[in-house]
């Protein structure tokens, strides 16, 4: 019994550390959690889900920080404009304007108390001039967890030589 407990313990914990790599996919609820690279070096990290209407979803943690990116096929939208939306999460609210190019809208999200809002929230409302956007938040908290967690494994990584001595010792 100890034995298909520890082997449980291990393959979980491998499973774990080799999730966040660079092209693996963690699915947390409808939520696919990944490390993205652009050629050889980490880049970021993207959370995304597509709704029930066809919207994909899309949540990137990179060094600027998070970003929200909505895009869907039937949408025609001026490159280089802007659009208004207030978004509601929980009780919390922001009013932003998303830049579009083609068919997507995309938005930093720094507000803190709004992004403590999509952890708890069951629903993220993008209410736009003309119709509003409905995001099931289910499993949210734990993928934007796992989000920050990915971020902080990839962006942490040396780019230095671990075979050469430092240059400089303190």
């Amino acid at each position: 019994m100890r034995l298909a407990i520890l082997a449980f313990a291990l393959s979980a914990a491998s499973l774990a550390a080799h999730a966040e790599a660079p092209g693996e996919v963690v699915a947390i609820g409808p939520w696919k959690v990944e490390a993205v690279s652009k050629g050889q070096k980490f880049d970021r990290c993207t959370m995304t889900r597509t709704t029930d209407d066809g919207v994909d979803v899309r949540f990137s943690r990179d060094a600027d920080g998070l970003d929200l990116t909505m895009s869907s096929p039937k949408w025609k939208l001026g490159r280089g404009k802007s659009y208004p939306v207030e978004l509601a999460a929980g009780s919390s609210t922001l009013q932003a304007d998303v830049a579009a190019s083609g068919n997507t809208v995309s938005l930093p999200v720094k507000d803190e108390k709004f992004l403590r809002s999509l952890k708890l929230a069951d629903g993220l409302e993008v209410k736009g001039e003309g119709a509003t956007i409905k995001v099931a938040l289910d499993k949210s908290a734990a993928a934007l967890d796992r989000l920050e967690a990915c971020y902080a494994k990839n962006g942490s990584a040396t780019e230095r030589n671990p075979f050469v001595a430092p240059s400089g010792k303190p």
